[in-house]
């Protein structure tokens, strides 16, 4: 899009909301005991069973958060994790286990899933799919959960992660907007969003000139 600019010895407790469920984890384990402590909300991006070491990723604001079923997250809240959506909102209570440019490794001691904490929730669903630039479709985009990637005639282009926010630096004010976070040396380019549904998708560079740039699904 940015082409052309669980029932364990730690407590459990789910509540039945009008829509949706939420759930609340707690191992009981304090904070800071396997590295920096951490408190975020991230929107879940999937996990993976069918492998050795089975996995969950994340994302907060461009960055992803992986939880491996391994010590020192219990493997419960993993298995808790697996039984959610893509994009749920998860407040975490975790430490920073490791880090990259990108990306952490979490130990995780609590969590909580409530639709509430998302509250780009519905652009974020709209988002999801495959795009086809209006004005040229050999540009094509495809959104999986906050995962981005791009591509020229099929072949691969590139990817990013996205981040929705009220407005941006260069949006003056302007939003909502979709930031994407290419690599951790570049500033990320900030897109207007005009509109999205679930068949159309209309954007403009946030410090551009104005022009509006639209996607279509195929």
């Amino acid at each position: 899009m940015i082409l052309k600019t669980l029932k364990h010895a730690g407590a459990v407790w789910m509540l039945a909301g009008a829509a949706q469920a939420q759930m609340f984890i707690d191992s009981g384990v304090e904070s800071g005991v396997h590295g920096e402590p951490l408190e975020d909300v991230a929107m879940l991006q999937g996990c993976v069973f069918e492998q050795e070491v089975p996995s969950c990723e994340l994302t907060s604001n461009g960055f992803t958060y992986w939880v491996s079923w391994n010590e020192p997250t219990p493997s419960y809240i993993v298995e808790a994790m697996g039984t959610l959506y893509v994009n749920a909102p998860l407040w975490l209570r975790a430490d920073i286990v490791s880090m990259g440019d990108m990306s952490a490794e979490l130990a995780v001691h609590a969590m909580r899933h409530d639709p509430a904490l998302d509250p780009y929730a519905d652009i974020r669903a709209n988002l999801q799919g495959q795009w086809v630039f209006a004005a040229d479709p050999a540009y094509t985009s495809t959104v999986w959960g906050d995962q981005v990637t791009e591509e020229i005639n099929g072949d691969y282009s590139s990817e990013y992660t996205l981040q929705l926010a009220d407005s941006c630096e260069k949006s003056n004010g302007q939003g909502p907007v979709m930031i994407a976070h290419i690599d951790p040396w570049s500033e990320p380019p900030c897109m207007i969003i005009e509109a999205v549904t679930a068949d159309k998708m209309i954007m403009q560079l946030a410090g551009g000139d104005g022009t509006l740039f639209k996607y279509v699904r195929p």
